[in-house]
């Protein structure tokens, strides 16, 4: 079974933008992103971080990509052609820079030991963090298909002959290969199960210690971007503008529903929502539970890629990244408003000290026992406790009169 959610609140992510910037240029590469930033590549030449809590520039670069970058939290790395290269995530400072022996041919995965690329001579190659020196290097019997994805200590390879193939990261030897009867479109791995999309309209579902079918289901087109799961079901999209969730345990259909336009990747787990981003400019948010519309919210242009969620810091609530073709850089979720703290004075008047009430005095309450209006005899009324009386005010010694019987000094 896949691992159970962590907890979290449900938010309606979508409330409203919390920032929002438009970059120099128009960005080459869907962006990566680590805790703190978002690091695009620009058409300029240049990379840009961003802090993703409040959207102000940490830091740009004269450098390039030709392809997507990775970020472990330290390090940022990419390939300009044949040369990887790796960045402080902090500071923009440039690291190391290494040969790959052939020009980058996919974007590269970041993993715990390092960032690994696949080369157009279909190499495999894991670079190390710290100085890019090579830990290992593999030759792949086929063309890269699918996204690399790494969990754990394996990274999961997708190849156009339809073969799935886990690779130990330690190393760089072979765990498993699964055979699947077309090429593989996207690895997702999800707990104790890594499910892949596949050419022939099939979503599997295979066991992530030793490749294992566990079940498959029909999709009604290809899968679009990875997909999500929460332990009790497998959300994801596919070409056909539906939004499915299987159930984790043996594929079973829970619901499907319909999207207003083509998915441009797979679905964002939010707590209690599924958010997606589609060729239409706007975010639309689903209950996980039945599928059922939550909110849309409309974006200023299309997302380059899927969604990534933020998580709150002390700073900021919980939000929704996204970047849009035309380089529009945007957070959006719940806002967080300051506490409310009690007026002392009403703003621009000054409030008058009060004066202490007087003190009243009041009859003590007697009970009736006649009808109202009955007239009565003398000697049947009430008796009327009068007030008592007030003490009188002591003379001061320094008044010239008499006070507590002494005579006044001459």
């Amino acid at each position: 079974m896949l691992p159970a959610p962590a907890v979290a609140q449900e938010l309606l992510y979508l409330g409203r933008a919390l920032w929002g910037i438009a970059l120099d240029a128009a960005p080459a590469q869907p962006p990566a992103f680590d805790g703190l930033r978002i690091f695009v590549v620009l058409r300029d030449g240049t990379v840009r971080a961003v802090d993703h809590a409040s959207g102000a520039t940490r830091w740009s670069v004269a450098v390039s990509s030709i392809v997507e970058l990775a970020a472990s939290g330290r390090v940022v790395a990419g390939a300009d052609a044949s040369a990887a290269w790796g960045l402080d995530a902090g500071t923009g400072r440039a690291l190391w820079r290494r040969s790959l022996g052939a020009k980058a041919a996919a974007a590269p995965v970041a993993s715990e030991p390092g960032a690994l690329f696949v080369t157009e001579a279909a190499d495999l190659v894991l670079l190390a963090w710290d100085d890019g020196h090579e830990s290992w290097r593999i030759r792949l019997p086929a063309r890269l298909s699918a996204p690399l994805a790494s969990a754990g200590g394996t990274a999961y390879v997708g190849l156009d002959d339809g073969r799935v193939m886990a690779v130990k990261l330690s190393d760089g030897s072979i765990a498993w290969i699964r055979q699947l009867p077309a090429a593989v479109l996207v690895l997702t791995p999800l707990g104790d199960r890594v499910v892949a999309g596949s050419g022939d309209n099939y979503l599997y579902a295979l066991r992530a210690r030793d490749g294992k079918l566990s079940w498959r289901w029909r999709t009604g087109g290809d899968i679009v971007g990875q997909a999500a799961g929460d332990g009790r079901r497998v959300y994801f999209v596919s070409m056909d503008a539906m939004l499915r969730a299987l159930d984790a345990g043996n594929g079973t259909l829970r619901w499907q529903r319909p999207l207003r336009s083509r998915p441009i990747g797979g679905p964002l787990l939010a707590g209690e929502l599924l958010i997606l981003a589609g060729v239409s400019p706007e975010l639309q948010a689903f209950r996980i539970s039945d599928g059922g519309t939550v909110a849309s919210t409309p974006v200023p242009g299309r997302a380059l890629q899927g969604l990534y969620l933020a998580k709150a810091t002390d700073t900021a609530p919980d939000r929704v990244v996204l970047l849009t073709a035309g380089g529009r850089l945007l957070a959006v979720g719940e806002g967080v408003d300051p506490d409310l703290v009690p007026l002392d004075t009403v703003p621009g008047t000054p409030l008058a000290e009060e004066a202490p009430p007087e003190l009243v005095w009041e009859p003590d309450l007697v009970p009736i026992n006649v009808i109202p209006g009955t007239l009565l005899p003398p000697e049947v009324l009430p008796v009327i406790r009068r007030p008592p009386p007030t003490p009188a005010r002591p003379q001061s010694p320094s008044s010239g009169g008499r006070a507590s019987g002494m005579r006044s000094g001459r």
